[in-house]
């Protein structure tokens, strides 16, 4: 694997560093929080002014055609500034189901995502579910009449509030397939509840109460549609994974800048030895999830099934990783690590918050478990 970056790649990863130089401060952060904002509205706009929103829109779609590696490179640098704005939701996994449909809406759909004017969120996880993988739903989609109608419900839409609409996974009864469907924010049938998550980001709980559906928003249904959901569940994770690299990296900074400053027993705290070695398993931890990382990366276009061990393997080890950073972080500042004013707690916060981001790392150890050894029930 070759891990010189091209100029483009380099231009992205400066580019990213710069911007959340300029609109990453912690207090800009803290404030938009306090006032309900799940993401910065300003960074979104500059990213679809800079390209980013159209990157993993492939050139055919209208979109820049990046590598997925180009996005974990972005994500990285985001990640360094908490960056919590809608672009994995919607910029990658929604622009990716659409890309890989036939749909007659996702020529203006993709547009308006690139250009910043419009928003989806991916409406799939379930009472019950542990990981946003192709499943069975229990969420129906039944004809009735000229259309369908739409029962069920969803947890957990990340960047669901304030969506221009959602796309839904549904099972269609006495098929075998499932149904991915176009549903507009303010759609008959449809409730929505709103929330904040822990790291301050927005979350929605959404109820289809005999939504009706009409054929023009059906985006996909058949065979097709679990490999166009893994394809895009898998980019997005990879999304999630390389923007808890660069809070860990950035954990590292604070840290380490943290312990050079702060003074006791006339002395700098770094120079005692046991915050040493907690330092030094905070840089070993977040290497190696670095390398999970790019092993990831070097499987994502390879067999179907390495690819999925992979990811089962890099959610697993990442997401412990940013968890123990993230913790000893908070350990190294003492009592101060926990409060709003520092840092490290908002780091610790979104850790918590990207590890749990479309399956948590008990589901992704089942998941590699039984890759590894066969389902138990075997």
């Amino acid at each position: 694997m070759n891990f010189d970056l091209t100029d483009e790649q380099t231009m992205i990863c400066d580019s990213a560093e710069r911007l959340i130089r300029e609109l990453g401060a912690l207090e800009r952060r803290r404030e938009r929080i306090a006032r309900g904002e799940g993401f910065d509205r300003d960074l979104w706009s500059q990213s679809a002014e800079l390209g980013w929103l159209a990157l993993c829109v492939p050139e055919d779609a209208g979109g820049l055609g990046g590598s997925i590696t180009d996005i974990a490179l972005l994500m990285i640098e985001l990640g360094r500034g908490m960056a919590s704005d809608p672009l994995i939701s919607s910029a990658i996994l929604c622009s990716t189901l659409l890309a890989g449909s036939d749909w007659e809406g996702r020529a203006d759909w993709i547009e308006q995502i690139m250009s910043g004017n419009g928003r989806l969120a991916f409406a799939n996880l379930e009472p019950g579910d542990r990981a946003e993988w192709p499943a069975p739903r229990a969420t129906t989609l039944k004809a009735e009449g000229n259309g369908f109608v739409l029962n069920g419900a969803k947890l957990l839409v990340q960047d669901g509030e304030g969506a221009d609409g959602y796309i839904v996974t549904a099972s269609i009864p006495g098929e075998q397939s499932q149904a991915l469907l176009f549903v507009p924010a303010d759609a008959e049938g449809l409730i929505q509840d709103h929330y904040r998550l822990i790291d301050g980001s927005r979350a929605a709980d959404l109820r289809f109460d005999h939504a009706p559906i009409s054929g023009g928003q059906v985006i996909g249904r058949g065979d097709g549609v679990a490999a166009l959901l893994e394809d895009a569940i898998a980019r997005a994770s990879v999304a999630t994974l390389a923007s808890a690299i660069g809070s860990m990296e950035a954990c590292l900074d604070i840290c380490s800048d943290y312990l050079k400053t702060r003074q006791q027993f006339g002395q700098p705290i770094g120079k005692f030895q046991a915050l040493q070695h907690m330092m030094t398993d905070m840089l070993v931890t977040t290497h190696n999830a670095r390398s999970n990382l790019y092993h990831l990366l070097s499987r994502m276009d390879g067999d179907r099934d390495e690819r999925a061990a992979a990811l089962a393997s890099a959610r697993l080890a990442i997401g412990q990783a940013g968890l123990s950073v993230g913790r000893t972080g908070v350990q190294l500042h003492g009592g101060y690590g926990v409060t709003d004013e520092y840092a490290i707690s908002h780091h610790y916060r979104y850790l918590m918050a990207l590890e749990k981001r479309f399956g948590d790392s008990q589901a992704y150890g089942a998941m590699l478990a039984d890759q590894l050894f066969g389902p138990i029930a075997a």
